[in-house]
This record gives C-alpha cells, structure tokens and sequence, in this order.
C-alpha cells in the first residue's frame, strides 16, 4: 500500500541508500518502502542530496533537509518585522483575537497572506512575551481533581428530564437556527455565604450569547434569568440544553413560559454542551477562578457580552456572532 502526502523519513532514506547500493532499480526501491517511484526519483535528484563517489547518502541527505526545513521555519518574517503590522498584531492579540482571526486581518488590511502557523511562530519568539496574550496556554489543561464527580450532577433530581440523545438531528448538526446551550459559572467560595453566579446562554448556529448575573445558584433565581434574558427573542426558541445541575430544575417553567423544549447533557459529559462551555473560558478570560461576582458590576458583564459577540470566529468564516444572529433572525422574520 502506497503511503502519501507524508515526508520520508531518516530510516527510509537509509533504506535508500542499501537498496540502490544493492543496483535495485528506482521502482523496485519503491516497491520495497511502499511508495510512489516518483517520490524516489524526487529524493535522489533533490538539490540537496548528498552523494559520494556517485551513490547516495540517505543519512547526510536527512540532516541536510531537516537544517534547511529549520533555517526556513526560524528565518525572521520581514513583513512582520515592520513596526506598523508589528504594533497591529499587538493590538489585535491584546483584544483577545487569535493567530487565525489575525492571519485573515491581515490579508484584508494590507493584503499579505501570513498562516497562523508563522504568527504563532512569530509570537513566541518576540522579545515583547506576546504569548501572555494568547486566549490558551500552550501548556494544556491541568488534571482535573478526584472529586469533582462528587460535585457534579447526575440528573436524577430533576422533573421529567429529557436526555440529550432525544435531541434533533438539525440541532446536533447546527443547521437549525434558534437551539441553545446554557450553563452557570458560580462566585467565590466565601464563609458559606449565597453569593450571585453568571447564567450563560450560547445560540448554537451563531455563538451569540447573553450573560446574565444572577442573585444565587438556586433553581426560581436561574429560571427567572434565563426567561428576562430570552423572553425577547421567544420566537427564535426551539430548545434550551442544560448540564444536571440543579439549578436548571425548573427546566420545564422555562419551556412553558418560552414555548421550546428542554434537553439535557450525560453527566460528566461537558463535550455535549461544548459551545457554552468554550464561551465560558472566554468569559474567565475577564473573571478568574475566585472572582467574587457581588464585586462586578453590570457594565462590566455587558462590556464581556459585547466583546465575544462582536469577536470574529473561524468558525463562522470570520463573521461575529452579532452578524450571524441578526441575519439569521432577519431571515425567520421575513
């Protein structure tokens, strides 16, 4: 079996050298490493190759290839280096935008075409530490503790609960406008006090979200924001998917007064309401672990609203949240 659209490797260029030191043929040399005659023929006629006395050298070859792959890569970008598309990308990495949201500016604003592979490249190398602006660390995640499913619901506490399985196929696919994901990111922990959470509500096709601060973490208190935050926009509801918290348990006075139904994720399986959970990581972007949310004030929610749904997305071919929501919701209207 051919093996394509893959470099060849050190062992494979040593393979090379013993085959033709053997007087095998470029196609049986081919045959031998599974790949294209082409692919061989290439390699031995590369203007990098190195030979002696007339027979190929697969080991100096490869380091040769590899150094000129890593002077290519390391080479400083000169269009970078300008100082007004420099200051650019600070700017931008300094609004929360990443390398591939940046990657399309560029080509709109001066008219480069730059991957965000060389931006990320260019990123880290800067004397400036503008990876501290980066939405990710490069590091990943932190392992998460033992008892964390102790702390997480498993559903059972919540009234006529309807699994996620029993979604729709134009829900699970986003070719329907007007589903929904909604999740709580809760306060500090302080002396057992009941201090306000965020409700978050993510429109699964357009991303757009609203951020509602609420007084507790309690059921009557999360239903009631999640009705004041949708109640405009009842028409374009269809569904509402939750996690097992219980705070969502008045899941069904939320349909009744919205007219849409209610689903809810597998327990632990917080990949089922992915779209809130990424905007959530945003949000933390502004309010860290161990913000006291009685401490922020309403402008401040409303100005984290504002910048994730006015923040371009790949996803959605560089267009904002808003733009999407207010097509799509133009588009039921007429």
């Amino acid at each position: 079996m051919l093996r394509y659209n893959k470099h060849l490797s050190s062992e494979e260029r040593d393979q090379i050298t013993i085959l033709q030191g053997e007087g095998l043929s470029v196609r049986k040399i081919a045959k031998e490493l599974g790949r294209s005659p082409s692919t061989i023929s290439r390699e031995l006629n590369r203007p990098n190759a190195i030979y002696y006395r007339g027979k190929y050298i697969g080991s100096q070859t490869d380091k040769n290839v590899r150094n000129k792959w890593r002077e290519s890569h390391l080479r400083p970008n000169t269009f970078l280096q300008q100082s007004n598309v420099s200051y650019f990308i600070e700017c931008e990495l300094k609004r929360g935008y990443t390398p591939e949201i940046i990657s399309q500016e560029l080509k709109e604003k001066f008219g480069e075409t730059v991957s965000h592979e060389t931006l990320y490249i260019y990123i880290y190398s800067s004397p400036k530490g503008l990876s501290r602006y980066l939405l990710r660390r490069p590091f990943g995640r932190k392992p998460r503790k033992q008892e964390r499913h102790r702390r997480v619901g498993t559903g059972k506490n919540i009234p006529n609960r309807v699994d996620i399985s029993k979604r729709t196929q134009e829900a699970n696919e986003r070719t329907e406008f007007g589903h929904f994901e909604a999740d709580s990111i809760e306060s500090c922990k302080k002396n057992g006090k009941v201090l306000p959470c965020l409700t978050v509500v993510v429109e699964r096709v357009s991303r757009y979200v609203h951020i509602m601060k609420t007084a507790s973490k309690t059921a009557l208190a999360t239903s009631q924001s999640i009705i004041t935050a949708l109640k405009p926009l009842s028409n374009n509801i269809i569904s509402i998917t939750y996690d097992n918290g219980c705070e969502f348990s008045q899941h069904e006075k939320i349909n009744e007064i919205l007219d849409c139904k209610s689903y809810f994720a597998r327990p632990y399986c917080s990949n089922d309401k992915g779209t809130v959970e990424n905007i959530n990581g945003l949000i933390r972007r502004f309010f860290p672990k161990g913000t006291n949310f009685a401490t922020i004030t309403e402008e401040e929610i409303a100005y984290v609203e504002d910048w994730i749904n006015n923040r371009p997305m790949k996803i959605l071919n560089y267009m904002t949240p808003k733009q999407i929501f207010q097509l799509k919701s133009v588009a039921i209207a007429s």
